[in-house]
């Protein structure tokens, strides 16, 4: 099929249909260049589908509805399913298509690895890490679920610190204590009101005792203690903001707690897995000190944890592509740009795409914002929303910037000939034509999958704090 000839500049390729993806792809349309937007999933919201607990319903859906509206343009070729490094090799798109420039768009998915040896075994069984984790617990009750099971054992460790390893205990003690209230009292309490009233509020207006549910508490450990965790930056390099902002983390951290009904232990870092006969059996913890603000081990002061199961939320990093440059686990970028990859004329990197780094400062700030918003009430999804907006329209504007410089490095460059342009339109047919895609209306129509519905907007009845 011959192409349309409406839009006369250059074809760009965009790896990675989410925040920064679909923010790219707008831009680029709006300026009129033809774009083609790869995925490596049917669809291109990323963490926004398979990163937040599928508790932010009405959160969720704004924010596809905002990407739907992005990439649903006519000079915008969406291609899911498709991963560049595997399904196309990166330099085959860089020297073989024909794209003026193709920019990275692919964020950060990819777990930082737990710093302990002989784990491979346990992977994905007694071992867990967090992407995996809540990719299940989002999809799980989908009638056509083809990923990754897990089965929740009653003695989970949690690694890691932050809203995101919050999370992870959050979804771990919800999943043990749901199906235990209903297995061993008939009780069924959906998840909506766990997570908006808490565990703990909602046993108690059920007259049930936590102990009676024979549930081990989850346990999250720290590397440091409940002061350093990033739940609240301070506003200045003042001791008296220091500690101001450290007072309030410790608060937040205890809220959880107590709603969730988790331990928490700090100051310490896993050292090594206990096996017995072929099983996980527990954890050997070593004890640290902050001195000068870096974690320092204590010598000869180590301690076995019992644990059934481990999950690990220390990070997540973007997944290196073979043929790009990288610095350990950051992107290599160009001396004297924030956007070009070094080594390459006409590829470009925006996002969590350009460092591995980002996905740590963007946590701290996270933290910091969000308990401005909750720290006299418990966490609300208007709260999650207001941060989350500001947050992506951080991204957006970074993205503007990007972008705008992009465009006018590419606009320097030849126009393509007709032939290329039909080449790469005639590609991404094929691929259309083998997974079976008409449009993208109809594709995310087709593969939108089944929601669990928001039972907290009518059926709460829970004295939430």
């Amino acid at each position: 099929m011959p192409i349309k000839d409406d839009f006369k500049k250059h074809y760009i390729a965009v790896i990675g249909g989410s925040i920064s993806g679909s923010e790219a792809a707008n831009i680029l349309a709006k300026n009129g260049f033809r774009v083609v937007v790869f995925d490596m999933n049917k669809l291109p919201y990323g963490k926004i589908e398979d990163g937040l607990p599928n508790w932010h319903v009405n959160l969720r859906n704004r924010q596809i509805s905002e990407i739907d509206e992005k990439l649903n343009q006519t000079n915008i070729l969406f291609v899911p399913k498709t991963k560049i490094g595997e399904d196309i090799e990166f330099l085959d798109l860089v020297t073989n298509w024909g794209f003026s420039a193709i920019i990275l768009a692919n964020g950060a998915w990819l777990d930082r690895l737990l710093p302990i040896p002989l784990t491979e075994k346990f992977i994905d069984k007694s071992i867990i890490y967090q992407n995996s984790f809540i990719n299940w617990f989002n999809h799980k009750h989908e009638y056509n679920y083809m990923g990754k099971n897990y089965f929740i054992k009653n003695n989970v460790l949690v690694i890691g610190g932050g809203l995101a390893s919050l999370d992870v205990v959050k979804c771990v003690m919800i999943e043990l204590v749901k199906k235990q209230l209903f297995i061993k009292k008939g009780i069924d309490v959906d998840l909506f009101t766990f997570e908006k009233c808490g565990i703990a509020t909602v046993l108690k207006d059920n007259n049930i005792l936590f102990k009676d549910l024979k549930i081990k508490k989850v346990k999250l450990i720290y590397r440091r203690t409940a002061k350093d965790m990033p739940l609240k930056s301070s506003k200045d390099n003042l001791i008296e903001s220091i500690e101001a902002a450290q007072i309030v983390s410790e608060k937040l951290l205890n809220k959880y707690k107590d709603a969730y009904l988790f331990d928490f232990i700090p100051l310490s870092i896993p050292i090594s897995i206990v096996e017995r006969k072929d099983k996980l059996s527990g954890l050997i913890l070593q004890k640290v000190a902050i001195k000068n603000g870096v974690v320092v081990p204590i010598k000869d002061n180590f301690k076995e944890i019992k644990a059934d199961m481990i999950i690990s939320s220390i990070g997540s990093i973007p997944e290196k592509i073979h043929g790009l440059n990288y610095d350990k686990s950051s992107l290599k970028i160009l001396n004297g740009s924030d956007c070009q990859v070094f080594g390459f004329e006409n590829v470009f990197a925006i996002g969590n795409a350009v460092t591995g780094r980002g996905n740590i400062q963007e946590s701290k700030k996270h933290g910091s914002q969000m308990t401005e918003l909750i720290m006299d009430k418990h966490l609300t999804e208007d709260a999650f929303e207001k941060w989350l907006n500001q947050h992506n329209n951080e991204i957006k504007s970074k993205v503007t910037k990007q972008v705008n410089q992009i465009i006018k490095q590419v606009s320097s460059c030849d126009i393509q000939e007709k032939s290329i342009i039909q080449s790469i339109f005639d590609r991404t047919s094929a691929i259309h034509k083998d997974i079976g895609y008409s449009d993208y209306h109809s594709w995310i129509k087709q593969n939108t999958p089944n929601r669990l519905e928001d039972m907290s907007k009518n059926n709460v009845d829970c004295k939430c704090s």
